[in-house]
């Protein structure tokens, strides 16, 4: 268990970092309700998706680097993907957790008020009625606790599992020395 420490930690850092982000540019009213008013949404989530792919990157990589420290510079294929799958569940478990803190408890009107912003928004464009109504429906759920911890969860596994097997075959040891 010892040898999982650190992927399990970097795990926990790099969903705490995405949730602090998300809430940073949301005061900068660069995400949420405020964003959409402003059309600044797409940059939020832009620097959003690119900056928490970064640093499921770097904690993939710094991991597995640490790993191979501590055996002496030698790590194999193997424990290499052990030490990024493990860092990448992690992050996706924690991601979820903290994604249901977001939208139960420190925000539990974040849901109501985007889709507020976007009515306004809409009517402000003339959108029809029905199209509207449909177009907010389908946000609500988008929007919903369960839906962004499903999306949080399997993107960072994803993305997690394709930068390990990257990141595996390119610090393991080489066999020649």
């Amino acid at each position: 268990m010892m040898k999982f420490k650190t992927p399990i930690i970097y795990g926990f850092v790099v969903a705490l970092a995405g949730s602090i982000l998300m809430l940073t540019l949301i005061e900068l009213k660069l995400l949420g309700p405020k964003a959409i008013l402003l059309d600044k949404e797409m940059v939020g989530g832009t620097v959003l998706f690119l900056m928490l792919y970064l640093f499921l990157l770097f904690a993939i990589y710094f991991a597995i680097r640490k790993r191979k420290e501590l055996n002496g510079q030698i790590i194999s294929y193997k424990e290499a993907l052990l030490q990024g799958l493990v860092l990448s569940l992690s992050t996706a478990i924690f991601s979820i957790l903290f994604t249901y803190l977001f939208y139960e408890l420190l925000y539990p009107n974040y849901v109501a008020d985007v889709l507020n912003a976007l009515k306004i928004k809409m009517e402000d464009t003339n959108v029809p009625l029905k199209k509207l109504e449909a177009k907010l429906l389908e946000k609500q759920e988008y929007y919903s606790t369960s839906t962004q911890s499903f999306y949080s969860f399997v993107g960072n596994l994803i993305t997690g599992i394709a930068f390990t097997l990257l990141l595996s075959f390119f610090l393991k040891s080489s066999n020649r020395k």
